[in-house]
């Protein structure tokens, strides 16, 4: 998804909390951290052969008449002690680094028939029918499947290093830059429950129009699913209307397709083992396990949607995770976050298309986003790999902070790039009472959402929501026109019922088409449970134990 975001009152492409943030001059740019080379095992010159230690003895004993004259004790004392010393150096053992704690083991999965009953929103049974789609409709989906994985494959995953204390790596300045340290903030899954949904539905100013708009959209998501599990971003069937139109062209990004459509059933608090869609998330999950490469590096989800599937199918993964406890799904949810630790960049600390590219902002909300929701898991994430991240927004941050550039060049303001940017540092532990983050955040609620971004009005609804709490007449203002905008935007008959159509000023309108646009806004209209609000009193905010 290269395409950078976009804003129509602005130009393309778009926080946290920290008292230490500078508030008149900008944030120094200082030499980033580097991570120390691994340690590689000792190697023997090209055709070495033991015995040949042994030839250089008797040449040495010879080498002298005086040997000779040595008892016949002595002279086999030193040959042997002199085979044993460099026999012994020959095999001493290498250094090596354990894995970062994969202890785990995965069981293999097997997909049974799909029996799923869709909710409720007066949705006749034609509409609601989940029969499977051709064969030859998914052709290109199903070759990109991956032979299931295997606990003895993904026994051998493991980053490069393993946690180490940050102070090995924070140059002077780091930790007095506006992210703070290895910490991370963020509100849990607890809100997604059946009562505690409704409760904040209420509180945060959620209607009974906005909630069935969330289930009609989970509805046609649930009616797109491949018989196999996964979703593609070309989501047409056999049973698709003309109406049912718009699809995207990344076919080759089904794994980043099947975690963006589970990820808005979790947020409504639905699970392999729980929710009305029960059945369609776990065959979801199992999808995505299946479909994870292991590498020396970790789990990879990389298709042809890059580093932006391997962050949203972490975070979904994740997610399914800290939502069951489920023991099968910690070893690869771990291996995933592994992958995301390797591919930051070593100099610059943010993540882009490609494992260890110079970073951009748009990529690395996801990887945020996915170890955020590993670290609810309480799966591991080394202190240092928050730390960079909040390095490489300190490269990227305009008028100190309060606003983000996609790229170091050109420093430029973008809309979306600017919430990303803010929810971050809210996740990396900024201070509520920051003045930047404030006037950050004000800057968003001026623009307003967007009425055809929805991958905008994704991230800047959560800034603004976590930064009032869902409370108070700045989040009223935005809350109402998003709201009430979104409801009626969705489609309401036919096939396509449930969904929204891309807007034309859209992120990922050509390669994401309906389904992006769909789990996107659906996932907006989730807000107030997705995540207990961050600097809410009853939220806890923890940080890594270094």
């Amino acid at each position: 998804m290269r395409d950078e975001p976009s804003h129509p009152e602005a130009t393309p492409n778009g926080g946290d909390n920290s008292a230490a943030l500078p508030v008149a001059k900008p944030i120094a740019r200082p030499t980033a951290p580097k991570t120390p080379a691994v340690p590689q095992p000792a190697t023997l010159p090209s055709g070495y052969r033991v015995d040949a230690a042994e030839d250089a003895v008797q040449i040495a004993l010879h080498a002298d008449s005086r040997v000779a004259a040595l008892p016949s004790w002595l002279a086999s004392l030193v040959v042997h002690l002199t085979l044993i010393i460099l026999l012994g150096l020959l095999y001493l053992p290498s250094e090596h680094l354990p894995p970062l704690g994969l202890h785990a083991q995965l069981t293999d999965y097997e997909l049974e028939p799909l029996e799923e009953q869709v909710v409720n929103a007066d949705v006749s049974s034609d509409d609601l029918e989940v029969d499977a789609p051709t064969d030859q409709l998914f052709a290109a989906e199903s070759e990109a499947l991956a032979e299931p994985i295997d606990a003895a494959a993904l026994s051998e995953l493991a980053m490069d290093s393993p946690p180490m204390e940050l102070a090995s790596f924070a140059p002077e300045g780091l930790l007095e830059s506006i992210g703070g340290g290895s910490d991370f903030s963020a509100g849990g899954f607890d809100a997604r429950g059946a009562a505690s949904r409704a409760r904040m539905v209420r509180r945060g100013g959620g209607t009974t129009q906005s909630e069935k708009s969330v289930e009609e959209s989970l509805n046609w998501l649930a009616r797109h699913q491949h018989p196999d599990g996964y979703w593609s971003f070309d989501h047409r069937h056999e049973e698709c209307g003309p109406e049912c139109d718009q699809p995207g062209n990344l076919v080759t990004g089904v794994k980043g397709a099947t975690g963006l459509a589970l990820l808005p059933f979790l947020g409504a608090g639905n699970t392999p083992l729980e929710g009305a869609h029960k059945r369609v998330v776990d065959r979801g999950v199992q999808a995505l396990v299946m479909m994870m490469e292991p590498t020396r590096n970790g789990g990879s989800f990389i298709d042809g949607g890059e580093m932006y599937s391997h962050g949203i199918a972490s975070m979904a993964l994740c997610e399914a995770y800290a939502m069951t406890g489920d023991e099968s799904l910690r070893l690869p949810a771990q291996a995933a976050l592994n992958f995301i630790c390797y591919a930051q960049d070593p100099d610059g600390g943010g993540w882009r298309y490609q494992p260890r590219q110079r970073g951009d902002t748009s990529v690395m909300g996801w990887q945020v986003g996915a170890l955020k929701s590993g670290y609810l898991a309480d799966l591991l994430v080394p202190p240092v790999v928050p730390a960079k991240a909040s390095y490489f927004l300190d490269s990227v941050q305009l008028d100190d902070g309060e606003a983000y550039s996609y790229e170091r060049e050109p420093a430029q303001f973008r809309p979306a790039t600017t919430a990303i940017g803010l929810l971050c540092r809210m996740y990396l532990g900024v201070d509520h009472e920051n003045e930047i983050l404030g006037r950050g955040v004000e800057r968003l609620a001026k623009l307003g959402p967007s009425k055809t971004d929805a991958y905008f009005n994704y991230y800047a609804t959560q800034v603004i929501f976590q930064y009032t709490s869902g409370k108070g007449d700045l989040w009223k203002k935005w809350n109402t026109a998003m709201r009430d905008m979104l409801v009626a935007g969705q489609l309401a008959k036919g096939e396509a019922k449930g969904s929204w159509a891309p807007g034309d000023g859209d992120h990922g309108k050509a390669k994401g088409g309906r389904l992006y646009a769909t789990a996107l806004n659906c996932m907006t209209l989730e807000v107030y449970y997705r995540l207990l609000p961050i600097y809410q009193t009853q939220a806890f905010e923890d940080g890594f134990e270094e």
